[in-house]
């Protein structure tokens, strides 16, 4: 790898790496927060790599989830990923040794960058892709050792006012999550969904229907009834319309 291609590999993930500075410090402080060493932070860039879903599996693990509720909750997340990865076939069908190591780093920003930069002339494709997903991968753990750090010596000398609503990081990541979600889809349907059944979860919680541990379940279980329900209909009319129409041009 010579200094042009890592320099332009600099170039093209400059936006990834103000933005996974800024949420990796967040991270990196929330776990912090939450009675975990430092190093832990880096430790799980480099083994998760998941971002969202390393903001919370901090609150999961703090609240005492159970494993299987972890894992529930860490695919529902990461689930995108899934289609990332088909249309990422072609680009990585010749990656020999380096694909298990692109198909981890595969991350929203990621995908994004590969989807869309031009390779140098006469440089190897899957190994500038690799460039790429190691140095976003790089700005990540960077951030949350940042953060991490920051925290637990602010915390040590005394510095512990200056941090309040630390915790709060990740309601915030998921609200700004949900924001754009809303912006890009126009479809305010699951958001609703969602909420309801978290409001009627907490609720059953509440008066003593079940246990702290199953609201999660609860609500996931609730919000995808809501959604079978709201959209089952039209689903199926619309496979209707298109089976139709497909035995028309047949005929």
């Amino acid at each position: 790898m010579n200094r042009y291609v890592f320099a332009h590999a600099l170039k093209i993930t400059a936006p990834v790496f103000f933005g996974y500075i800024a949420i990796g410090i967040g991270f990196g402080m929330l776990l912090a927060n939450a009675g975990y060493p430092w190093w832990l932070a880096v430790l799980s860039g480099v083994v998760m790599y998941t971002g969202s879903g390393q903001y919370f599996i901090v609150g999961q693990l703090a609240s005492g989830a159970s494993f299987a509720e972890i894992i529930l909750v860490q695919f529902l997340l990461s689930i995108r990923h899934v289609f990332y990865g088909l249309s990422l076939i072609s680009k990585y069908k010749n990656a020999g040794g380096k694909k298990p190591y692109l198909i981890f780093a595969i991350t929203d920003e990621t995908f994004a960058l590969v989807q869309g930069i031009e390779v140098p002339p006469r440089v190897n494709k899957i190994s500038f892709y690799a460039i790429v997903s190691a140095l976003d991968q790089s700005y990540w753990c960077l951030g949350s050792l940042i953060g991490a750090v920051a925290y637990t010596v602010m915390n040590r000398y005394g510095l512990g006012k200056f941090l309040t609503g630390v915790d709060f990081a990740l309601t915030s990541l998921f609200i700004v999550l949900l924001i754009e979600q809303l912006k890009s889809s126009k479809d305010c349907v699951p958001a609703l969904a969602g909420g309801l059944a978290a409001v009627f979860s907490v609720v059953l919680y509440k008066t003593g229907v079940f246990g702290s541990s199953n609201i999660i379940w609860f609500s996931i279980c609730a919000a995808l009834g809501v959604m079978l329900l709201a959209r089952g209909p039209s689903f199926f009319a619309k496979e209707k319309i298109l089976s139709n129409s497909k035995s028309e041009k047949l005929a």
